[in-house]
């Protein structure tokens, strides 16, 4: 898959979708919702409000937020210098590092420690014995700087005009630090079109605000494969997709047919479906990928090994671990923003009723309270009234029978698995 070449930013009052294309093929899919903006790359001055002994972490507040801090190196009631580094979802609060990195092309500046630091693919003592010379002439006495691998052919004077605008940004950040009272800003969250500018270099941003542009690049058929829980597959068969707590299930169910070549290559069609799928919902964390078993212990490493290229061209970290002893593929994506399906979707990792289970319990709050009420009615949403006129229309008759009178009513006003009792005079 080459590199994202493309960026198409639709932009509309209450949300703004973002689709990034490679070669023509949309790969990756965001959405922000104006009522809950990302908090990515804020930094802040914010205010320890609880320490989380047990998990050695602590709850820091920041404006408009409580955030996750993984450190015991806190007081409760202190000031603390935060970046976010993780967005909220329902379930979990946002995620903060102590302390900041600034970054400006392949230089980082980290708060947190000191002294020069070069990643190890920069080669040649001559050449890294001059880096660290010139570094040493713009260093913060009280941060660090470490040079990435993307450095390796940068010249050194343009490392050092990095490492010159990261410290001086680092000076303005400390000094606006210490003049404000926590919970405050330093510098707000990055907004959604320059986070898009970082996430894939040198790309500028298409921007639209009539959708058209999102429409016609594949945006909207992208996002729709990207909500469904069944995906077709081309050739035949489908991937299967749940999240719950802990994970993400991902199923592939594969046609019947094709002999053992056809079946391990619609395995590896179907793991690298699979792939772009983790990486178009934005999923975050683990994920379980059950594919059919092969016995092949050879088509099974090649599989493996397909994905993980694959994989490592996600901008986001995606470490592909292996099978699981019960013959999963095992892969991590530590994503920062968050999943499409947690501002698109009702959570999908609370079970709803069926209408039947939902019938059922308004049923049994029918009998608890039969005997205050003369003329019992049943308020129900659309899709239990429509099972009480249809399969359990033998249940609702006995009912009438036992109770004298029991009458349903549509009220579409309730949501959910909802009902009211009332009397019907």
């Amino acid at each position: 898959m080459p590199a994202i070449d493309r960026i198409v930013v639709d932009r509309a009052p209450w949300a703004t979708r973002v689709a990034f294309l490679s070669a023509g093929e949309v790969v990756d899919l965001w959405i922000e919702a104006a009522d809950r903006p990302s908090l990515l790359g804020g930094i802040a001055i914010g205010r320890v409000v609880a320490l989380h002994r047990e998990t050695g972490s602590a709850t820091v507040t920041v404006p408009d937020a409580e955030v996750h801090v993984a450190t015991g190196a806190l007081t409760e009631g202190a000031a603390a210098l935060v970046q976010i580094t993780r967005d909220a979802t329902s379930a979990k609060r946002p995620v903060a590092r102590l302390g900041v990195e600034l970054t400006s092309g392949p230089m980082v500046l980290t708060s947190h420690t000191t002294g020069i630091g070069l990643s190890s693919a920069i080669g040649g003592k001559a050449r890294r014995s001059a880096i660290r010379l010139a570094l040493a002439t713009v260093a913060p006495n009280d941060a660090g700087l470490l040079v990435r691998s993307s450095g390796v052919d940068v010249p050194v004077a343009d490392l050092v005009a990095d490492a010159e605008g990261l410290a001086q940004r680092w000076k303005s950040l400390s000094e606006r630090s210490a003049a404000l009272e926590p919970p405050s800003w330093i510098e707000p969250p990055t907004s959604i079109v320059t986070a898009t500018r970082i996430h894939a270099p040198g790309v500028e941003p298409e921007i639209d605000d009539t959708g058209h542009a999102f429409e016609d690049c594949g945006g909207g058929d992208a996002l729709a494969d990207a909500l469904a829980r069944r995906v077709p597959l081309d050739g035949g068969g489908e991937l299967v997709v749940d999240a719950v707590e802990a994970a993400t299930l991902i199923d592939v169910n594969l046609p019947s047919g094709g002999g053992v070549e056809g079946f391990r290559r619609a395995n590896e069609t179907a793991g690298l479906a699979a792939l772009r799928q983790i990486r178009l919902r934005g999923i975050r964390g683990t994920v379980l990928l059950d594919l059919p078993r092969m016995t092949d212990g050879a088509a099974r490493t090649r599989i493996q090994q397909q994905i993980a290229q694959r994989a490592a061209r996600d901008p986001v970290e995606t470490r592909v671990l292996g099978w699981t002893p019960g013959g999963m593929l095992e892969i991590v994506r530590e994503g920062a923003r968050r999943p499409l399906t947690d501002d698109l979707l009702t959570d999908p990792r609370e079970p709803a009723a069926s209408p039947r289970a939902a019938a059922w319990d308004a049923l049994r709050a029918v009998r608890r309270e039969a005997s205050r009420i003369a003329r019992p009615q049943l308020c129900v949403v659309p899709a239990v009234a429509a099972w009480f006129d249809g399969p359990g229309r033998p249940i609702l008759q006995s009912e009438r029978q036992r109770l004298g009178h029991l009458s349903v009513r549509v009220d579409p006003t309730l949501s959910g698995e909802t009902f009211r009792v009332e009397s019907e005079v």
